[in-house]
Order: structure tokens, then C-alpha cells, then sequence
């Protein structure tokens, strides 16, 4: 009966410390929100293919790199290759899941998880499509507007 009541009193002690430690994760402040609010709006866009407001929120100095590319994409390279492409990608489905936000005055620092998938239709040719991924993504506030100044993106096929 002992062992069964200290299994219990360590149980109940284990589920309050999870407890309070995922209370504590989803305290975000205000900025951190800010920041969020930023990208989940980027892939927002993306999805209904507004590709004028995902432009507007990349900063002119941008550089971002993902895996596929041996060298960091500059803004406009990265607008020339979406353009390629928007006619033929479409995203059906996303999910973010924020994993760490930093936010140092005008500089922010946002981790999160992502998955999404759809299709790519390119002369009656339709392929399937599915990603998880992680980034890192790197942003400065001016002028009272957070810009997308740089990532890192890492994913796999699901």
C-alpha cells in the first residue's frame, strides 16, 4: 500500500511539474506575439497566394538558406523562383508550431516546426506533396514593421 501511494504522490507531483512547465512555454509577451502573428500571417498569404504581402514582409537586405541550395538566396532570387512557380504549387494544408521565440529590442528570433503538404499541376502532370521541417527565421522591426531579414529552413518528404 506504501509503494502504491508514493507511486501516486509522484505521479501527481510529475503532472504538475509538466503542467506548469507548458503554462510557462505559451507566456509569451507581447513582441513574441507580434512576431508570431508575423508568421503565421507569411504563411497565410503563401497559402492563398498572395505573393505581393509575402514580398512586402522580406526585408531588402534579406538572405535566407534552406537545404537545396548550396549558397543563401538573396530577396530578389527568392521572388524570381516563387514566381516560376506560384502558377503550379498549390498548399492545401499547414501546421506551425512555435518552438522558441527571442525578442532583443528590434531584433527577433523565431524557431518553429512546420508541416505542410499539396500539390504541384504542371501540364497535366499532378504530384503530391509533403514536407516537415524546422526553421529559423530572423527578423527586424523598422519603421514599426517586422521584416523577414533571414532564415534557415531544414525539412524532409513525410
Amino acid at each position: 500500500m506504501k509503494k502504491l501511494l508514493n507511486y501516486a504522490v509522484i505521479t501527481a507531483i510529475s503532472f504538475m511539474f509538466l503542467g506548469a512547465s507548458s503554462l510557462v512555454a505559451q507566456e509569451w509577451t507581447k513582441e513574441q506575439k507580434e512576431v508570431w502573428q508575423v508568421v503565421e500571417d507569411a504563411w497565410a498569404d503563401w497559402q492563398q497566394g498572395d505573393m505581393n504581402a509575402t514580398y512586402a514582409s522580406i526585408h531588402e537586405k534579406y538572405l535566407g538558406w534552406n537545404q537545396e541550395d548550396p549558397l543563401p538566396t538573396n530577396k530578389e532570387k527568392w521572388i524570381k523562383s516563387n514566381e516560376a512557380m506560384k502558377d503550379f504549387v498549390k498548399m492545401e494544408y499547414y501546421d506551425l508550431e512555435p518552438a522558441r521565440i527571442l525578442v532583443y529590442e528590434n531584433i527577433a528570433v523565431v524557431h518553429y516546426y512546420y508541416e505542410n503538404y499539396g500539390t504541384f499541376t504542371k501540364n497535366d502532370e499532378k504530384k503530391e506533396f509533403s514536407y516537415k521541417g524546422k526553421n529559423a527565421e530572423f527578423y527586424i522591426k523598422e519603421d514599426g514593421k517586422w521584416m523577414l531579414i533571414g532564415d534557415m529552413s531544414v525539412w524532409k518528404e513525410k
